[in-house]
């Protein structure tokens, strides 16, 4: 048994699918030898696999196979920018100009090659839903590429892209997966699709990427449940040594755990923090943790147009007073802390010691104050629905049970709670309409940005929230805030405006119930070598080989 904690170079094995009854790959795998098959038991379906057009954790982690940013994370945390596509690169003094020099002899899977106008066609589909080939939706593009003025591209090689105004962090948004390099022979074809949902399903189905899997066939993705990945022959980072990858899907983590330890899959995510001894408990299995940086929290709709109750601060508040952390957290068995305010604790610009005023004092105390807030408010015997997620995420193993603890928390101040699990493309597009007024939810860091918390969840554009504010939050001055925060000189200047913006946020307007903060793992057999989770969390497969091949 081995045990490891902390993010760093790591071996993650997978494995075997033997009795597939999903995905075109079949053939393929009735004749493979097993150590020619890797099977990944995941907890989280993938249902978008459309680069530019989803921001779900388990959309992302298989997209992170197929294609390509810029740059990459680093192995070992904390996360560091490194070459990817671009082999080198320049920031002007006023980050306001990146100029990024391509790898030559890249393809990508269609066969297309990468040049810089390649590069240019994927960011303008990317940050621009008018663009002929756009998805339904663009969830980052506002946020992290909505300040590109213009992408020059002086040649084959070079792609220039010229900033508004600056952004210190513009080199980190080019290592999100939502900058992945899609193919402009697949762009081209998508053009074609009338409707933005054939544009997303055809390339869910059809991925034009760069990476070093890929899906051959179409029924190879026979549904969000059994997703089969060829390796890619043409790969410039070298053929994967394993020619097929086999993702499915299995709710429920004791099914993960068993199948884990019966040697029927070498890897499964998110095991169940009641199971994590027990796996580090075997000799044949390695469990590998970290503090993730996450944050679980409960949205409360404050749109004054949508009508409901929680667009009254004092509602909110009242809600916030109601939540008792220590029965959510205990859920997590050990594995998660309780979390009071925005930045998750491993993350800078995190506030040690400060708590909401609404979080403070003895329960019943708060009680008592929260259903006076309500009676004043008129709002006694108001029903609200909360939405959450059917499917279980990172920073949320136990959707339901969190929820309907929330749910008999907040009845207590005299509101009604209706529960609404919903399939997360469906959560999605609800939170983007703010079509709930409290939704349970959760965000996962990936650049090591407190920018990358504050400025999709609490700020937008134009006056308008952005597509994954959860609240439908938006003031001016909180959103001036977040800019000047990226914008400070140093680290002390920037934590001290982050921990400001906590204070603000909590005090005065109250747009969210921050939760916990949860820790990630997976555990995997001992027979595959080579491949490592990085500085993100995300685990790459390309260099994966079995032990004695």
């Amino acid at each position: 048994m081995k045990s490891l904690t902390t993010i760093s170079w790591a071996a993650l094995a997978l494995a075997l699918g033997i009795s597939l009854t999903a995905c075109g790959g079949a053939k393929e795998i009735e004749k493979a030898e097993e150590t020619d098959v890797l099977t990944v038991l995941r907890g989280d379906k993938s249902e978008i696999l459309d680069p530019h057009a989803t921001n779900s954790g388990g959309d992302a982690n298989l997209i992170q196979q197929m294609y390509e940013g810029l740059v990459r994370s680093s192995a070992k945390a904390p996360v560091k920018w490194e070459p990817s596509l671009a082999e080198s690169w320049t920031i002007s003094d006023d980050f306001k100009t990146y100029t990024f020099m391509l790898r030559k002899g890249v393809k990508f899977h269609d066969g297309a090659e990468l040049n810089a106008a390649a590069v240019k066609r994927s960011f303008d589909r990317g940050r621009n839903l008018d663009d002929a080939a756009a998805p339904p939706k663009l969830p980052y593009a506002a946020e992290y590429f909505g300040d590109i003025e213009s992408i020059d591209t002086p040649d084959d090689t070079t792609v220039v892209f010229n900033l508004s105004d600056s952004n210190p962090k513009f080199l980190s948004n080019c290592g999100l997966f939502a900058a992945s390099i899609v193919s402009p022979t697949a762009i081209k074809h998508m053009e074609g699709l009338k409707k933005a949902s054939e544009r997303q399903g055809w390339l869910t189905r059809h991925p034009a990427g760069t990476g070093p899997y890929t899906i051959k066939a179409e029924d190879d993705y026979k549904s969000a449940e059994t997703i089969t990945m060829t390796a890619y022959d043409g790969y410039w980072g070298g053929k994967p040594s394993i020619p097929l990858v086999v993702f499915k899907w299995a709710e429920d983590p004791k099914n993960r755990r068993e199948q884990l330890l019966a040697g029927e899959v070498q890897l499964i995510d998110s095991p169940a923090p009641a199971d994590w001894k027990q796996l580090e408990g075997d000799d044949g299995v390695t469990m590998y943790s970290w503090k993730a940086e996450n944050l679980c929290y409960l949205g409360m709709n404050c749109d004054a147009a949508k009508g409901f109750a929680t667009s009254d601060v004092n509602v909110r508040k009242a809600i916030a007073m109601a939540v008792d952390r220590t029965p959510l957290v205990s859920l997590y068995e050990g594995t998660a802390v309780a979390h009071h305010v925005l930045l998750p604790p491993v993350t800078m610009g995190f506030p040690e010691g400060y708590e909401p005023s609404t979080d403070k004092g003895a329960r019943e105390g708060r009680l008592a104050k929260a259903r006076e807030l309500i009676k004043q408010a008129g709002a006694e015997g108001t029903e609200l629905t909360l939405s959450l997620p059917a499917v279980a995420r990172p920073y949320l193993g136990k959707p339901s049970q969190v929820a309907d603890l929330l749910r008999q928390q907040i009845e207590e101040i005299g509101l009604k709670i209706k529960l609404e699990k919903q399939p997360m493309n469906e959560l999605g597009d609800s939170i983007t309409n703010g079509a709930a007024p409290l939704v349970l939810i959760g965000w996962m860091g990936e650049t090591g940005e407190p920018d990358d918390f504050w400025r999709p969840l609490l700020s937008g554009t134009d006056g308008e929230p952005g597509d994954s504010n959860v609240p439908r939050f938006y003031d001016e001055g909180v959103a001036l805030k977040i800019d000047q925060a990226l914008k400070a000189g140093s680290t002390d200047k920037r934590t001290k405006i982050y921990e400001e913006l906590e204070k603000t946020v909590h005090e005065e307007f109250r747009p969210m119930v921050p939760l916990l903060s949860a820790m990630q793992a997976v555990a995997w057999r001992s027979e595959v070598e080579g491949l490592f989770v990085d500085s993100t969390g995300v685990y790459r497969l390309y260099k994966a080989k079995y032990k004695g091949k």
